[in-house]
């Protein structure tokens, strides 16, 4: 008994897929420390997943539920091989190993779509009448097995038209952009964010949902913008700055990302970073040195020039800002009484100041 096989074992397409995934984990095994758990496991989670599906499949009394497995087994070799050719392009594995991968990947794309195209054709809706006993069904299916191995079929079952079709086909966006907008490649936009006249969005840049985008505006690359950001006319986000949701960038506002700029001195290494956070406002014509990070809530006045750290809910104005007070997460002056508590006068939230650090209270505190 121990000899046994079972009937997955005998089909020569689960064979070569085995053969597929013992070639991907020796190709993994010298990839950089830092892909463990990126092409390492992308590679190696799909490359069993060919044969994993393929037993499943062919364990199945429904010509339906087997074709559904094998499938998702192609659609796992389909994983394998682009993910293949972007190892060879980040020169993990050499041009040689990508055409082994290639040329195994091709056999067993003509044997899967074979497999599948049988299994569609069938007419019966069973291999044969379920039993209620198990006893020895899988040895019943053996003969299905030596007519599948005879199986035959092109690498791709549509025509090659479909997908010149595919290829012409064009994506709505889910946001609004300006037709005078220059959006370019690999950006990424979230849903219902508008982009308004003779703004410029950079690649690498990120921007979250409901965002509005004011007219000539620059996002400059690698660039985040949070959920609900609202950015004015004539505003530009150079590289470093990261916005969380909900922040406003008032008209004309500066940021900076080099605090010793030079015209003849390359200095695209030493950009600083600057975090606004959640829900901070920055008023028109503002100037935010580099390397500041902005709290929460804060809110920094018209002009002000900020060189130093903002606290949350910090209110700020002036060359150099300084703090005046604090502000609430609805925009109201904030006036503490001698317990440190104080209320909103728009929303009646309470916050607390204690040890110059402002806190909103649940109301049931």
């Amino acid at each position: 008994m121990s000899n046994y096989k079972f009937p997955f074992e005998k089909l020569n397409v689960w064979q070569r897929s085995i053969e597929l995934a013992d070639l991907i984990y020796e190709l993994t095994k010298t990839f950089p420390d830092d892909e463990k758990f990126g092409l390492v496991s992308q590679l190696r989670r799909a490359s069993v997943s060919i044969s994993s599906n393929l037993a499943e499949g062919i364990s199945r009394r429904s010509f339906k539920e087997q074709a559904h497995f094998t499938s998702i087994a192609f659609g796992s070799l389909m994983e394998v091989l682009s993910q293949s050719i972007l190892s060879e392009r980040k020169e993990y594995i050499s041009k040689n190993d990508l055409f082994k991968v290639r040329e195994l990947g091709f056999e067993l794309s003509n044997k899967i779509n074979a497999l599948r195209k049988y299994q569609l054709a069938q007419k019966t809706k069973y291999v044969e009448e379920p039993r209620a006993e198990y006893g020895n069904e899988l040895s019943e299916l053996e003969p299905l097995v030596e007519q599948l191995n005879n199986l035959t079929s092109e690498a791709i079952d549509y025509p090659i038209e479909s997908v010149e079709q595919l290829n012409d086909l064009t994506i709505e966006p889910d946001y609004f952009a300006h037709p005078t907008a220059i959006i370019d490649p690999k950006v990424q936009i979230g849903q219902n964010t508008k982009i308004w006249h003779f703004s410029h969005i950079m690649s690498n840049s990120v921007i979250g949902e409901t965002c509005n985008i004011g007219q000539n505006v620059v996002v400059s690359p690698d660039v985040k913008l949070g959920n609900n950001v609202k950015v004015q006319n004539n505003v530009s986000i150079y590289t470093g700055v990261i916005c969380e949701d909900d922040v406003f960038l008032g008209p004309s506002m500066v940021f900076t990302n080099v605090i010793n700029p030079r015209s003849a001195v390359n200095r695209k290494n030493e950009y600083l970073q600057t975090i606004v956070r959640k829900g901070a406002t920055i008023g028109a014509n503002a100037t935010i040195v580099c390397g500041h990070n902005i709290g929460k809530y804060a809110f920094i006045g018209a002009g002000a020039v900020v060189t130093k750290e903002i606290p949350d809910y910090a209110l700020v104005v002036g060359n150099p800002a300084k703090q005046i007070g604090w502000m609430s997460e609805h925009g109201e002056r904030l006036v503490f009484d001698e317990n440190g508590m104080a209320v909103c006068s728009g929303s009646r939230d309470r916050y607390l100041l204690e040890d110059g650090v402002v806190v909103k209270r649940d109301l049931n505190n």
